[in-house]
């Protein structure tokens, strides 16, 4: 069964110095949460060993798990036993690699094959310290590529995992609910946004949402994701009102 948690560029906005990791990690564990996932590129704090222990003395105290943790690929492969070590300390099992190279998709099939194998050589260094690597999704994955996508790709020439998007699948042009199928047992993680179209993105398009104020079918995404093997639901979404965003997500998923 999936468990629900929260990805924590929904509130970096709160996040700007060390201080805040204590008082708002409380106010999640009020609201009943107890898994996260980090966004390490948004945090106020540095790379290190050192900055993993003061957040996993932070979560600790108010009984969350880290999960997982979005990172960037030039800052996981830039110093891998850095990384292993950071992930280790927070007890952290997937590496969620934040977004694909724009220089290298838009050299096409050539340029999307050589980030293929830059992601595979990621995962053999990770793998021996259990660690998975999954790929986060925007809308540039549903560009078209020969008969398929750029996901589908990358699906066909990785063996890599997929940490699944719902607001960017919608985007795309993206269905998540047969992506689920399509990509069973290689999602063990999903980013929980919803969509709305509003007045202001007639034109622009729509933005994401709390959940259940969007037009995605999440009780179809969640039952799907639990056939799928999907092992964390994390809560996210760009918001001027974090908190109160997030119990409203919570609501509509039963969980407040």
């Amino acid at each position: 069964m999936m468990e629900i948690g929260l990805q924590t560029f929904t509130l970096h906005r709160l996040l700007r110095k060390p201080g805040d990791l204590d008082r708002r990690f409380a106010e999640l564990a009020a609201m009943g949460l107890r898994n996260l996932e980090l966004a390490v590129d948004y945090l106020p704090l540095s790379f290190s060993i050192e900055t993993a222990k003061i957040i996993s003395a932070a979560a600790k105290k108010h009984g969350l798990q880290i999960r997982s943790c979005q990172i960037k690929y030039a800052t996981s492969s830039k110093d891998i036993k850095n990384t292993i070590a950071y992930m280790q300390t927070l007890g952290a099992e997937i590496l969620v690699n934040s977004t694909i190279d724009l220089k290298l998709l838009n050299q096409g099939e050539r340029g999307l094959k050589q980030y293929c194998d830059m992601l595979e050589n990621l995962q053999a260094k990770l793998a021996p310290a259990g660690i998975a690597l999954a790929h986060h999704n925007h809308h540039f994955e549903f560009m078209r590529v020969g008969n398929g996508n750029v996901l589908s790709f990358m699906a066909k020439y990785t063996s890599i995992n997929f940490a699944l998007d719902t607001y960017w699948c919608q985007k795309g042009g993206g269905n998540a609910l047969t992506l689920l199928d399509d990509l069973r047992g290689r999602v063990p993680v999903m980013h929980l946004r919803d969509y709305t179209i509003t007045r202001a993105g007639l034109v622009r398009g729509g933005i994401d949402s709390e959940i259940g104020r969007g037009n995605i079918p999440f009780g179809a995404v969640l039952k799907a994701a639990g056939a799928a093997g999907v092992r964390y639901g994390m809560v996210e979404q760009k918001t001027k009102t974090p908190m109160e965003s997030i119990r409203i997500s919570l609501d509509a998923l039963g969980l407040s």
